[in-house]
């Protein structure tokens, strides 16, 4: 009986070994996600999105497919179909903070900057440590002429992520606008000693100089 009782007991844990083994696999969608969103990182759109629309086709629902694709078509200027895909991931995982920050960076680049401001405010919302949505929120709110505003927020940014360049470009985009130049160059050169080919943080410290003088 002893036997028996012990054959059972290997023959489980056997089962949940290989059960546990097959959960960490990672899937087809999941490896062509993975491999799609390298090649975003690469700057290789078409192919990414080649790669992207294969693991959509596995998986419609595949929110790191779909949140590689959206950034793919930001980044091509295809903002609104973008938007689409930013769209199908908050349907399905409402709690998805990228997509809402991505989106809020499309929303930007078509001149939407109340909508985008609400997408910010949400992803902020479900991670208030989220520092580059902070950064992303100052560069909108540059860009609507809220500078106070838009310098509160960078400063967040560069608290939470001192390391992000584009959150120190941002700050010295909003202290320019305010007219505190000399900060505002001491936020440039502390983004370019992050990111030395950041254009604009170089273009932005060349005009705070330039009003300087």
């Amino acid at each position: 009986m002893y036997d028996i009782i012990m054959k059972w007991v290997y023959v489980l844990f056997f089962l949940v070994m290989i059960s546990g083994f097959w959960s960490v696999v990672a899937s087809p969608a999941d490896e062509l996600a993975a491999q799609g969103n390298m090649l975003y990182d690469q700057d290789q759109y078409d192919e990414a999105l080649i790669i992207l629309d294969q693991a959509l086709a596995i998986d419609p629902e595949h929110l790191e497919a779909l949140n590689g694709k959206g950034k793919v078509l930001k980044s091509l200027g295809r903002y609104e179909e973008a938007i689409q895909q930013y769209d199908k991931i908050i349907a399905v995982d409402p709690t998805y903070k990228k997509a809402w920050n991505n989106k809020g960076i499309a929303l930007t680049y078509l001149g939407r900057y109340e909508e985008a401001i609400a997408m910010f405010d949400e992803s902020l919302r479900l991670d208030p440590e989220y520092g580059k949505a902070y950064s992303n929120r100052a560069w909108c709110l540059n860009l609507a002429g809220r500078f106070e505003e838009a310098l509160a927020s960078a400063d967040k940014a560069t608290i939470l992520e001192p390391d992000y360049a584009r959150g120190w470009s941002n700050r010295g985009d909003a202290l320019s606008a305010l007219g505190q130049y000399a900060e505002a160059v001491m936020s440039y050169d502390t983004a370019l000693i992050l990111d030395p080919g950041l254009l604009d943080a170089l273009e932005g410290k060349e005009k705070a100089i330039a009003k300087m003088s």
